[in-house]
This record gives structure tokens, C-alpha cells and sequence, in this order.
């Protein structure tokens, strides 16, 4: 992750991250309890339950940092314009072979293809940007080219 670009998250995405970050730190707290539970006997050498605990926490430590980097770098992409494809809007496209289907832009963190919510810095983001309806479409994608016709901007 570059530490020094914007965070490009719709108000959802950010929102979605500040309430993992409550869930992470209390988790955290939860960690550094057992761990020092474990320590209790006082021989945390060769001390499964300690190390674990351990562990745990340092990951839960690197997510934290994580994430607040992420918040305090957000860049809030509500798309302004409706009427042209950009971040934040949904996107209606025919594909080749007459398909309807919908995308959602967002920017890489909050990225789903599975779901619709496709990378503003994906092939297919990036061939959307500032499209209207009725434009068209060659992406390079790893399986080929396709061609994607512009529907609806909503």
C-alpha cells in the first residue's frame, strides 16, 4: 500500500472501515488480556497459550495501523456528475454477448468483483471513467478484449 496516495473509499466504504477499526481494537484489547493472562504462572517459555495470545495481538496491531492509515488518507468519491461514469456512481453496461451487467466504482480498498464493486484502477474502472450512456467500450482484460456499451448512469 503507498503510504503517501489518497485513499479513494465512497462515504460507505469509509464508514464500513472506522467500524472495523472499533472492532479491531476492542479485539486487541481482548488479545492483550489472554496474553496476559498466560504470562500469569510467570514462565511464558514454551507457553502455547502466551504466544498465541501474542500473536494475535500483533496482528491486530499491524490492522489497526492499517486502517488508520487508510482512514486518515480517505478521499471521498461520491460521484458529482451522474450523467458520466466516475467513482462513486452505478453503472449500467451491455456486454458482446447482450448482457446487462452492473458496476459499482469504488476505489481499490473497497474493490468486490464478485459483488459488482469494481477498482476505479482496474481495466474495466479505467475504461468506465467519464463514459455516458450510449458510449462504448474495448477493454483489455487477462481473458481478452471485450466490448462494453454504456446503458445507465445512476
Amino acid at each position: 500500500m503507498d503510504m503517501t496516495q489518497p485513499v479513494l473509499l465512497t462515504r460507505e466504504g469509509l464508514e464500513r472501515l472506522k467500524k472495523e477499526l472499533v472492532q479491531v481494537r476492542a479485539r486487541r484489547v481482548d488479545a492483550a488480556d489472554r496474553m496476559k493472562e498466560a504470562a500469569q504462572p510467570g514462565d511464558i517459555e514454551d507457553n502455547p497459550e502466551y504466544e498465541q495470545a501474542k500473536e494475535e495481538v500483533g496482528r491486530f496491531d499491524d490492522r489497526i495501523y492499517e486502517l488508520e492509515e487508510m482512514i486518515g488518507r480517505a478521499h471521498i468519491i461520491e460521484g458529482r456528475r451522474r450523467n458520466a461514469a466516475e467513482p462513486g456512481p452505478t453503472i449500467d453496461v451491455e456486454d458482446g454477448d447482450g448482457e446487462r451487467v452492473t458496476y459499482h466504482l469504488v476505489g481499490a480498498v473497497e474493490a468486490d468483483p464478485g459483488s459488482g464493486r469494481i477498482s476505479v484502477e482496474s481495466p474495466v474502472g479505467r475504461a468506465l471513467v467519464g463514459k455516458r450512456k450510449g458510449d462504448e467500450v474495448s477493454v483489455t482484460v487477462p481473458a481478452g478484449t471485450i466490448g462494453l456499451k454504456v446503458l445507465e448512469v445512476r
